[in-house]
């Protein structure tokens, strides 16, 4: 078994009171954020870090939506497993590990177990979307029709394996009649799937430079954009691809400098998503008090009207 898939010994998972602060609110609290968790390979570990200063700042997550590396972490994170047990694992990751992704042999008859069934067996208490602690989509891509297909319930190992799987590395998954590759393809930021939970105001992170909505670039005033009416129409040739619509708050962690297969620099990448969150903060916080005058809770759209002006 890879070494990767082995939890550490001191691995705890979070009690009940404890995964609270990950988005379980008291009836009538009022709605969260929904993060929306972009692929990037070895980037992806930049959303770590803006869920670190989320659960240290409190701030409530109603839902998740992830597509690739971000399915897979945001969903981690909905079950309970400490950001800091998941850092561990990207340290103990190498590309090569995700490559077993693509076996299927045979074993006494039955399928044996790619790695992403392994590492769900042996870290995950929740063998189903359904049974998160915290709303969580997973996007996948149908490769015959080119559209979306999103789990929001059943198997996460069937989510997971289908919304990682990258063409020519990782072979497609089967499920329902439909042939599904990996969610990059259609949904880089799954905003629009975000905003489609109507649980929250949507905060997108991009950890991808060739998704970004603008050029990358290192400085770090552009890792916050907060998308108001006003902004969206003055920058309509920037914000293209079109999720970037569907964000009120779109987060771009400075991590174009680490290669997408390079997990030795995960410490690096936490480090940009923590920095990032942390100027993002005073605008969450300003759209969550909004919501909360709204009278907004989980279930109730947000206002036509999304961002804040800049």
């Amino acid at each position: 078994m890879a070494p990767f898939l082995v939890p550490d010994p001191t691995f705890h998972r979070l009690t009940g009171d404890q995964r609270g602060l990950r988005g379980i609110q008291p009836e009538g609290a009022g709605a969260g954020i929904v993060l929306t968790l972009g692929g990037g390979f070895s980037r992806g570990f930049a959303h770590l870090g803006v869920l670190q200063v989320l659960e240290e700042e409190l701030i409530p997550v109603s839902g998740i939506v992830g597509t690739s590396i971000g399915a897979l972490l945001g969903a981690a994170y909905a079950d309970g497993i400490p950001v800091s047990a998941l850092c561990d694992l990207g340290r103990r990751v190498r590309v090569r590990d995700f490559l077993r992704f693509n076996q299927s042999e045979q074993e006494q008859g039955e399928q044996r177990k790619d790695c992403i069934g392994q590492f769900i067996d042996k870290w995950f208490r929740a063998k189903l979307l359904e049974e998160l602690p915290i709303l969580t989509a997973i996007v996948a891509t149908d490769l015959d029709s080119g559209a979306p297909f999103v789990f929001s319930r059943g198997p996460l190992e069937i989510a997971i394996r289908a919304s990682c799987a990258f063409p020519g590395l990782v072979k497609p998954v089967e499920h329902e009649g439909r042939l599904l590759g990996d969610g990059c393809i259609v949904a880089p930021v799954p905003t629009a799937i975000g905003a489609g939970l109507n649980c929250g105001f949507v905060l997108g992170v991009c950890v991808n430079p060739n998704s970004a909505s603008s050029s990358a670039t290192t400085s770090s005033e552009n890792m916050v954009r907060v998308l108001d009416d006003n902004y969206r129409a003055s920058h309509r040739s920037a914000l293209d691809p079109s999720w970037c619509r569907h964000a009120d708050i779109l987060l771009e962690p400075q991590v174009q400098h680490i290669d997408w297969s390079d997990f030795s620099r995960v410490d690096e990448a936490f480090s940009a998503g923590v920095e990032a969150m942390r100027q993002a903060l005073p605008f969450v916080r300003e759209l969550l008090a909004r919501q909360s005058q709204l009278g907004l809770a989980p279930g109730m759209k947000f206002p036509a009207e999304r961002g804040l002006a800049l």
